[in-house]
């Protein structure tokens, strides 16, 4: 009896694995490039892609969420939400063989610390490994950190194979907490749907979303707005969607990530859609009262005073790099994670507000990590250059901001427009504006330029 039991078995087992229906039937449910991000209030968003057309379920607690899928590149990217999930909770996760972690927002008056680095931007295994070094040497660190930032550019050439590296290599990190992606140049320009097709996000209908993604979400006492850079001249959607974003919010810091910086002494400081990039947000930052902007794209150190109105302003009290109630923005490019380094572009040709308002500017040579503690009127900022070889990390740079008070949102704000339709007319006029405002008044005083979009 035993024997036509076990026969039987096996019998009905080769039978589902001919139908597809086996767990590992024909390698469709076999799940690759699998991430977790925020996805708006008490809600968390999954990615992940198979080689066939496998269910999207993500399993949380027991609870089954559905989502879909689509072909994309040869492949299906699957996409699920879960909602209604418990505030200032770690949740395990499962999809597929694959079992990951998060945790949710915990709410305001809560601490929380999360880590943020620069740009990957890796071709080959060796590179990814490299990068991810200096990642994983950020949560050895700082091991109970709530998520990890990456300020563009994942991949250099922005390909299935490159894509299929990094996830590989960053597998141990995004199995540990959520990820909050930026889209880098690398990463979506001139390679359309890439960027949205690798991570589920909340993102708003728009046409510049083909080049990458913008999109917020709270977390503690920071509410945090990920631009998306792409969208060169920024466009009047994305500027009419900060403004409503940042103007609706009652967090007591707000907190501005994207990859192309507004300030940097790189070479890439001077091109023209960094130009216009900077006319365009530093003003809306300044009116909104953003208080840190990060950023990627040079692979260097830089570290603004506050500013406002491409000025350095300070603070109501100042101790060395601790700053009380500052009257203006802190932009810091922290370096890169990846070991493709530039030089920094000579004093002389920088921008004069580049130079008025570098509290550091410098390129240590080693690979980069920042770690942030935001808990109530406190953020604490502290960056560390890696020793590859060693695997040792120093202290690079502090920085400490004290606010008093927080600015609280207008109870009948009224939401500015932000279809595609309706902006259109307004984004045409104020690109050719900007355009020839930019080559006139900040292009062509440069000492030494070069014609470069």
């Amino acid at each position: 009896m035993t024997r036509k039991v076990s026969a039987l078995l096996l019998a009905l087992a080769l039978l589902l694995g001919c139908l597809g229906l086996g767990v590992q039937a024909a390698g469709s449910s076999e799940v690759t490039r699998v991430v977790s991000t925020y996805y708006g209030k008490d809600a968390q968003g999954f990615h992940w892609y198979t080689a066939g057309n496998s269910g999207s379920k993500v399993v949380i607690n027991g609870e089954t969420y559905t989502g879909s899928s689509v072909k994309f590149q040869g492949s299906y990217a699957h996409s699920a939400v879960a909602a209604g999930l418990s505030p200032g909770t770690t949740y395990t996760y499962q999809i597929g063989d694959y079992t990951g972690t998060f945790k949710t927002d915990p709410g305001r008056g809560k601490p929380v610390s999360f880590i943020v680095t620069g740009d990957v931007q890796a071709s080959d295994e060796e590179g990814f490994a490299y990068s991810s070094k200096t990642v994983g040497a950020a949560w050895e660190a700082f091991p109970s950190s709530a998520f990890t930032v990456t300020l563009g550019d994942m991949t250099n050439n922005c390909d299935n194979a490159q894509w299929d590296m990094y996830f590989d290599s960053f597998k141990g990190t995004f199995q540990k907490a959520a990820f909050v992606p930026v889209a880098g140049n690398h990463d979506g320009n001139g390679k359309w749907n890439w960027f949205r097709n690798m991570f589920t996000l909340k993102e708003e209908c728009n046409i510049s979303n083909l080049t990458g993604v913008y999109y917020s979400f709270d977390y503690g006492d920071a509410h945090i707005a990920v631009l998306n850079s792409n969208d060169v001249s920024m466009s009047t959607q994305q500027r009419n969607w900060l403004i409503n974003d940042m103007s609706q919010t009652d967090a007591q810091w707000k907190l501005v990530f994207m990859h192309k910086a507004p300030y940097s002494a790189g070479a890439g400081s001077t091109k023209l859609h960094v130009l216009l990039l900077r006319n365009a947000l530093i003003p809306l930052f300044d009116d909104l009262g953003v208080d840190l902007v990060m950023t990627g794209h040079d692979h260097q150190y830089y570290r603004s005073e506050p500013s406002k109105g491409d000025k350095p302003v300070g603070a109501e009290s100042q101790t060395g790099t601790s700053y009380t109630d500052p009257k203006g923005t802190v932009y810091i490019l922290p370096g890169a994670a990846c070991d493709k380094r530039y030089g920094l572009k000579p004093y002389e040709d920088l921008l004069p507000a580049i130079k008025e308002c570098a509290a550091k500017h410098e390129e240590p040579g080693k690979p980069i990590y920042a770690h942030l503690a935001i808990h109530g009127g406190m953020l604490t900022y502290k960056a560390y250059t890696l020793d590859t070889d060693t695997g040792e990390s120093e202290e690079y740079d502090t920085l400490e901001l004290k606010k008093s008070d927080c600015l609280v949102p207008p109870t009948n704000y009224k939401p500015l427009r932000t279809d595609p339709i309706t902006t259109f007319p307004r984004n045409v006029v104020t690109f050719i504006y900007e355009l020839l405002r930019m080559i006139l008044c900040d292009y062509l005083p440069l000492p030494n330029k070069s014609w470069a979009w």
